[in-house]
């Protein structure tokens, strides 16, 4: 390596991504059902009993859709234009039976989180026999998940806004396994880079850039007077194998992701798979 290659490699290292507190504004709020004019009812009072901790009740102006509301996907996109919020609440599987099965968020769902830039709240189906107390108690532990976390700032201040004073929020990062193995094969096959030199540094690196923002955005966090805990954690491993074991030893009672990829129209990376099989915890999609 030539001195100037040298020199803008160290010149690199020392920079650093660092977060800056942004809180979002979060003061409409549209919740979609597929339920009857009173049980609609009933059912916004309980998600709005759950989230009154992070939306005050004279701080936000809710909206009711119900079944009677909309007939198709496109009824419920109409409905979200002409209301504007800035959440939509909903539930996996709307409007649908499939529920029962862990396969799909359902047609609803997989549109909304594509079609509209609005985050949406994906709460547990109400028909599950464990519903009531999936939502009984407000959230206290969020996790925000990225496999990319560094300069991640919508995800963090989302995350940071839906975590409760005196609440914890964990900044998760997997890098994944896979991938990374797949990489270093092919480095260890290329004689003029030092193979042993290589994986130490690379692995070195893609976790400390990781860390190195979560301290960042704990220290911004902190001096904005959240009064919450932030945790940061990075890691190589299964990305889903390993955020499901993070969640259960966690106790997270609200994930926080992105679902949209700017170069493809289906769901952002891990996002889908996790949204799929994690069906009693609520998500929070960007």
């Amino acid at each position: 390596m030539s001195s100037v290659d040298q020199f803008e490699s160290v010149f690199k290292a020392a920079a650093k991504t660092i977060y800056v507190h942004d809180k979002p504004s979060i003061g409409r709020v549209l919740l979609a059902t597929d339920l009857g004019e009173a049980e609609a009812a009933l059912y916004q009072q309980k998600v709005r009993d759950y989230l009154g901790q992070v939306l005050p009740e004279t701080e936000t102006e809710w909206s009711l859709v119900g079944k009677d509301d909309f007939e198709s996907v496109k009824d419920l996109l109409d409905r979200v234009e002409e209301n504007r919020p800035d959440l939509v609440v909903t539930y996996r599987n709307l409007r649908s039976e499939a529920w029962r099965w862990p396969y799909s968020l359902g047609e609803y769902l997989e549109v909304l989180t594509q079609v509209t830039t609005t985050p949406v709240l994906v709460l547990p189906h109400p028909e599950r026999e464990d519903a009531a107390s999936l939502v009984s108690d407000p959230p206290q532990t969020v996790m925000a998940v990225s496999g990319h976390l560094c300069g991640e700032g919508s995800l963090i201040g989302y995350s940071s806004a839906f975590t409760p004073k005196g609440g914890k929020l964990m900044l998760s990062h997997v890098e994944d396994d896979v991938t990374l193995d797949r990489y270093l094969d092919a480095i260890d096959k290329i004689p003029e880079i030092d193979s042993e030199v290589a994986r130490e540094s690379i692995l070195s690196r893609l976790l400390k850039d990781a860390k190195d923002f979560s301290v960042s955005a704990r220290y911004a966090l902190g001096e904005a007077g959240l009064g919450i805990e932030v945790e940061c954690l990075a890691k190589v491993g299964h990305r889903l194998e390993d955020y499901r074991k993070l969640i259960e030893e966690g106790q997270v009672d609200l994930l926080v992701m992105h679902a949209k990829e700017e170069d493809q129209l289906a769901m952002h990376g891990m996002a889908h798979p996790l949204a799929v099989e994690l069906r009693s915890t609520p998500l929070l999609l960007l």
